[in-house]
């Protein structure tokens, strides 16, 4: 099942583009996304992939430091970490995306309405806080 979502962050590394088996570009690059829980302030990191000619685009235009919204589907995948905790990534599998914080004008899809540093789930109630 796939939920689909979007989100504004800061691309944390350059965009590395590889080719797939079957040929197609695919660029790979992850996102902070700052948000709140509660009263503390919390990272959320996307894992985002994109393919085809819009994988070259953002592999030619996007740097680190660069303010992006993206929207697409996500997957989540569980995993302990060396300490013992459990943890979740998101993989995102990009659909559009823009630059957000005003440096480039390669928009691909309207904002409507998300704020800087923000996330939203469509079709999902946000979760209580405490």
């Amino acid at each position: 099942m796939f939920i689909q979502m979007q989100a504004i962050g800061s691309v944390e590394r350059d965009p590395e583009l590889r080719i797939a088996k079957d040929g197609t570009p695919v660029t790979e690059f992850s996102l902070a996304v700052t948000t709140k829980r509660c009263v503390e302030d919390i990272i959320i990191w996307l894992f985002c992939y994109a393919w085809g000619s819009q994988a070259e685009t953002i592999q030619r235009s996007v740097t680190k430091g660069s303010m992006l919204f993206v929207q697409g589907h996500f997957t989540p995948h569980q995993y302990v970490t060396e300490d013992g905790k459990q943890e979740v990534s998101l993989e995102v599998n990009v659909e559009t995306f823009s630059f957000a914080d005003g440096s480039k004008s390669q928009e691909h899809d309207k904002q409507s309405g998300t704020e800087l540093g923000t996330m939203s789930f469509l079709g999902q109630a946000p979760s209580p806080c405490c």
